[in-house]
């Protein structure tokens, strides 16, 4: 467990890197310079990964540690301009959700054929982690490509020029109760949801044994299943009411981890790990979409950037939690989740609630 709590307290640092990032853009970055951001992004992120695959086996750890950072940075902001894009062309709820979706499904797919052709050869050339590098590198080079090409400008809209930047500074929170609210079930529910995510690969190897073939084919399933999962909710099982969607969700997270903290049977801390990746992409499109929709234009890119600067703090604080719940042994950090979740629980029925009263 060592090696577990060492891992818990580098990733908080890296989380809290990234808040320091996103605030730097928020503050500089307004949507109609948007694509050119994003642009730049792709760009950089394809060079990073070249020099990366140029410097394997060269020994400069140091430099190679440095860009692996950088990556990681670029990663989170491409993260976050994305859905302010999309809503250049079309703003939604569901097709919030669905950018969930795709990406996810994406990335599991990613990781399958890593998985699958990893160690093979092509003739007498390897296929190793430093060939898959340049693949992304690659591909990233070709996404920028694709984005450059598109034509996202005659979606902004043509306004008079003048000088309106919308940062974190302009969001007049202090009138707006359901943003704080929702604010807050983003920060109490992204603490819980880390605190048991986070770090799962390492307890599946520490607590369960679990071989490092087993974990990535458990890892690849939950995450295509938790992306199957999410359209299904979105296609056939959306209830009319928001607060028993609310509750299928939460409400049985919550009664896993109180079973798993009582009883500390592997099989309970098993389900509860298994029941919050399949519905990690369930009912986005009530929990968050309608939130970050309430705002428009450059209003919301600064909204959606303070979303995820909440959310990148509650991560670093429930890794580091977790890392200190497992001091006592694993079943603690199903208590510092059932916790949190009773307070995201609250937030998020009393937002659905104002926001009702809000569009009557």
């Amino acid at each position: 467990m060592d090696g577990t709590k060492s891992v818990s307290t580098v990733f908080s640092l890296c989380s809290i890197l990234s808040v320091s990032v996103i605030f730097l853009c928020s503050q500089f970055i307004t949507k109609d310079k948007l694509k050119t951001f994003s642009c730049s992004l792709f760009f950089f992120k394809a060079i990073v990964m070249l020099l990366l695959f140029f410097l394997n086996q060269t020994g400069l750890n140091v430099l190679i540690k440095f860009l692996i950072i950088i990556d990681y940075v670029i990663d989170v902001e491409l993260w976050i301009s994305l859905y302010p894009l999309i809503t250049l062309i079309k703003k939604e709820d569901k097709i919030y959700a669905i950018r969930d979706l795709i990406y996810d499904a994406f990335y599991y797919i990613g990781i399958f054929f890593t998985g699958l052709l990893f160690g093979k050869s092509i003739g007498s050339f390897e296929i190793s982690y430093n060939f898959y590098i340049l693949i992304a590198s690659i591909l990233t080079f070709i996404t920028f490509i694709i984005l450059y090409k598109t034509n996202l400008e005659s979606y902004v809209k043509k306004e008079k020029k003048v000088e309106s930047r919308k940062s974190l500074k302009t969001l007049n929170l202090k009138k707006d109760k359901i943003s704080r609210v929702y604010l807050g079930y983003v920060f109490f529910g992204e603490m819980s949801f880390s605190c048991i995510t986070e770090l799962q690969v390492l307890l599946l190897a520490d607590y369960f044994d679990f071989s490092a073939r087993t974990i990535s084919n458990y890892s690849i399933l939950l995450g295509m299943g938790s992306v199957i999962v999410g359209s299904l909710v979105i296609a056939k099982f959306t209830l009319k009411n928001n607060y028993i969607n609310l509750s299928l969700k939460f409400g049985i997270r919550l009664l896993l981890y109180i079973s798993a903290f009582l009883f500390n049977q592997k099989i309970l801390i098993l389900l509860a790990f298994i029941f919050v990746e399949l519905s990690s992409d369930a009912y986005i499109d009530i929990t968050d979409a309608p939130y970050v929709n309430r705002y428009n234009d450059e209003d919301q890119l600064a909204f959606n950037n303070l979303k995820e600067m909440i959310e990148y703090v509650a991560t670093s604080i429930g890794v580091f939690l977790c890392g200190i719940a497992l001091l006592y042994g694993i079943r603690y950090i199903f208590l510092v989740s059932s916790v949190s979740i009773i307070l995201q629980i609250i937030l998020a029925f009393y937002a659905l609630y104002l926001r009702n009263q809000e569009s009557r």
